[in-house]
């Protein structure tokens, strides 16, 4: 993106990711995920998994991946931390991070759960290596908060879920799961489960079209279909028994309001104005304008019309 689109659209990026990991982080709908997804869970209800074993808060967008700060921040998640920074790379973040226990077991073991809501199942590099990496660092970084020296029967296991918003048809609507297998080539001794299967990742790829599973099509209406934030609400209380409080209710109408373009922090006027002055300084069309500046195709229609407006 350049500095132009940065200044145009960046800040509307970043509060529609905000605001849709709050959406996302809800509990609510995080118990039906994991209701779906976690064969810990498959046999209990979604109250209860929201009630009894969601621990803390989720936190969003707060936990280093990268090595260097990974653990200083996971001591403020006593129910989790969000990012992964390395000095030398950068900051990187988990965009939600919390932790659950597994119901009937008495120990105190807790899956480390990551959601990532990406925007393209492409984005120029491989998701599925980039998820790995992420899981691989949400194990490594367990020694020396959660299991010291050789104590590594303690490592917990951990599951990093990849909910790819813009999915090409041929992926719509697929959800694909990778974990560790045993694979005997010789013998007969087979290893418990719980010693190797550390590493879950799954993919969750959204389609525009409707879908008879329950999970995908609960995230199609939240994220992928055109209607207000009121009728969103209704249909996931009559159809999935969540009810939004007032501020989720808000959350929601944020993120498809600024899904629809609708600009609450200014951006969509001085992306206006900037058209406006780049015409009247240069004398070009508003076709180039919009194309020197990189307007998306699907708000030239929106912005053209509002000039159009003001004359």
């Amino acid at each position: 993106m350049s500095s132009v689109e940065e200044a145009l659209y960046g800040n509307r990026n970043a509060a529609y990711d905000q605001a849709a990991k709050k959406v996302l982080s809800q509990k609510k709908i995080l118990a039906f995920i994991l209701k779906r997804m976690f064969e810990e869970f498959k046999d209990e209800s979604v109250q209860d998994i929201m009630t009894k074993y969601i621990e803390g808060t989720p936190l969003i967008s707060q936990v280093p991946v990268h090595p260097d700060e990974t653990n200083q921040e996971y001591e403020r998640i006593q129910g989790n931390n969000t990012e992964d920074g390395s000095i030398s790379e950068g900051m990187v973040r988990y965009d939600i991070l919390f932790q659950a226990l597994v119901p009937k077991t008495k120990e105190p073991i807790m899956p480390i759960i990551n959601i990532e809501a990406q925007d393209r199942a492409n984005p120029g590099y491989s998701i599925l290596k980039r998820a790995t990496y992420y899981a691989s660092r949400m194990v490594s970084s367990q020694r020396g908060r959660d299991f010291y020296g050789d104590d590594y029967d303690k490592i917990k296991k951990v599951y990093t879920i990849w909910i790819c918003m813009n999915a090409p048809k041929d992926m719509g609507n697929s959800i694909n799961r990778y974990r560790m297998t045993e694979e005997r080539l010789h013998g007969k001794y087979r290893a418990e489960e719980w010693q190797y299967n550390l590493l879950n990742v799954v993919m969750l790829y959204l389609g525009n079209r409707k879908t008879q599973d329950s999970l995908i099509e609960m995230l199609r209406i939240i994220f992928k279909e055109k209607a207000p934030a009121l009728v969103k609400k209704q249909q996931l209380e009559e159809e999935y028994g969540i009810h939004l409080t007032e501020d989720e209710t808000r959350e929601l109408s944020k993120m498809c309001n600024l899904s629809e373009g609708v600009y609450n922090d200014g951006v969509y006027d001085r992306a206006r104005e900037d058209l406006k002055n780049l015409i009247q300084s240069t004398g070009w069309s508003l076709a180039k304008a919009m194309e020197m500046l990189r307007i998306p195709k699907e708000e030239k229609a929106q912005l053209e019309k509002a000039l159009k407006k003001q004359h």
